[in-house]
């Protein structure tokens, strides 16, 4: 065996990045190294002094996947570098080394799994399917496309012909396409659940994400969902030209099949009303959510088109408008809301 070599690094050297391809495992000699990862649960930076004669790197390295940190000196630092074919000879005999790592990654272990069980909103011990199968939806619902892509595979790799292949495997081909997570794709039901799941419910979570008669032969997804999903990502990106024309094609859409796709239709015309108001056309603004109110007056998006409604007197100088409007929106539930509360200090200002 060849055995390690010894490197050394001046103060603020980066051992590796993380995403970094995973080639050595190292092993602080002396001096002093940060790593710096973010956290399971929030996403904020998190920062680790390794000790004196502890490994890190070792996880990536064997798993041969990326760098989950950045390994950065602090001072100064010798360090051993090993080649993986090199750690494991070099442990293979050395069980107080192995059972030491082993403690450390299974604490690690039990501290992501508690971090991500909070994350999933579980308490309870479900079977392992599900818990694949939400955790690859978690992924799908933050865009995190090639995890949730690996999850869903796995899932059908290990639970094929189980209650959610259906579910999996509309998903994973959504999130090939790298489409936003399906507005209308029913909740996930664990099937241990001691709620009792109905035969609509039953139904709802067997219904695929995206019909096959939607897609084009050119493979492009017009389903109502799709397009509004399309829409609302163009919006995000401030393309409300783009948005616009989508969601004046879906007005025009008669063939919902659910009623999650009819409400789509019916709030692409309050979606239409925002893009305009973006682009700071406030008459043909003032008119969409206007009529959105009068045809859809149990619609989901009333109290934020009224709020829309007094913006828009507000910049046009209509104040008693503006005044009486606000002073609707405080009043709609729920009051303790962030729309009413700011409704209510619109409404303060102008006097009321």
């Amino acid at each position: 065996m060849a055995g390690p070599i010894i490197r050394n690094y001046k103060g603020g050297s980066i051992i590796y990045f993380e995403r970094d391809k995973a080639e050595d495992i190292y092993v602080l000699r002396n001096g002093r190294v940060i790593l710096t990862f973010p956290a399971v649960d929030t996403g904020q930076e998190v920062k680790e002094d390794v000790r004196i004669g502890e490994f890190f790197g070792v996880k990536s390295a064997l798993g041969k996947y990326p760098r989950e940190e950045t390994a950065q000196v602090i001072g100064s630092a010798t360090v051993l570098v090993f080649k993986p074919n090199e750690f494991e000879q070099f442990v293979a005999e050395k069980t107080h080394l192995i059972l030491k790592m082993m403690k450390v990654f299974s604490s690690q272990l039990r501290q992501v799994h508690k971090k991500l069980k909070e994350i999933l909103g579980q308490s309870d011990t479900r079977n392992p399917a599900f818990e694949l199968m939400n955790v690859a939806e978690v992924f799908y619902k933050n865009n995190n496309f090639p995890h949730a892509i690996y999850a869903f595979e796995k899932y059908l790799q290990h639970y094929p012909g189980t209650t959610y292949t259906g579910r999996a495997t509309e998903l994973l081909e959504l999130a090939k396409r790298s489409s936003p997570y399906p507005l209308n794709m029913p909740p996930l039901v664990f099937e241990g659940s001691t709620s009792k799941i109905t035969p609509e419910t039953l139904q709802n979570i067997m219904k695929p994400a995206v019909e096959k008669s939607s897609l084009t032969n050119t493979g492009v997804d017009n389903s109502i969902t799709s397009l509004y999903n399309r829409a609302h990502t163009l919006v995000n990106v401030e393309k409300h030209g783009e948005a616009m024309a989508i969601y004046k094609d879906l007005l025009n859409r008669t063939d919902f099949k659910f009623d999650s796709e009819k409400k789509l239709v019916e709030n692409s015309l309050f979606q239409l009303g925002v893009c305009l108001l973006k682009q700071n056309d406030l008459d043909s603004a003032n008119s969409s959510f206007s009529t959105y109110i009068k045809k859809y007056p149990s619609g989901e998006s009333i109290k934020e088109s009224l709020f829309h409604l007094a913006e828009i007197s507000e910049l046009q100088g209509d104040r008693q408008r503006a005044r009486m409007l606000y002073g609707k929106v405080a009043l709609l539930p729920p009051e303790k809301d962030s729309l009413s509360q700011k409704s209510r200090l619109k409404a303060k200002e102008m006097g009321i």
